[in-house]
């Protein structure tokens, strides 16, 4: 009975062995490239502010309204003062601008103008005074 080529050859066996050990790696999700910090493969990737408010104006763009409204508020949580600044302007849009996806709303607008302002932006601040100086906005905003 001969042996196989591959036992027989001085690594073969080492050989084997690591396409083993790859193939469980690969199975519980673990990289074999080297990666000391493989990822959690359950749990969604992470994505700093700026990339959130990238992938609203991507959504923009794409004219997927909702979908840029959501990421705006996460990345305006998140401290991002560009998203800020554009979600109080989008939510002080005429509803023409972005049809009914977006209903204007000028007190959640004020809250980012303020948050925004509160940062240090220029826009921010000039929003907080347009919205300041709209009567029913300063008023139904000043009761809730």
């Amino acid at each position: 009975m001969q042996a196989s080529p591959l036992k027989s050859h001085p690594t073969g066996s080492h050989l084997a062995l690591l396409a083993l050990c790859t193939a469980l790696a690969l199975a519980r999700g673990v990289s074999v490239i080297g990666d000391a910090q493989a990822a959690d493969l359950t749990s969604p990737p992470t994505h700093s502010p700026e990339q959130v408010y990238q992938m609203a104006l991507e959504a923009r763009t794409e004219r997927d309204y909702p979908a840029m409204l959501r990421l705006l508020r996460e990345a305006g949580e998140a401290g991002e003062v560009r998203a800020q600044e554009l979600l109080a302007s989008v939510l002080l849009a005429d509803p023409g601008l972005h049809g009914n996806a977006i209903a204007t709303d000028p007190c959640e607008a004020r809250r980012w103008a303020l948050r925004a302002a509160a940062q240090g932006s220029e826009v921010g601040k000039h929003q907080r005074a347009l919205i300041h100086g709209m009567r029913d906005a300063s008023r139904s905003c000043a009761a809730g």
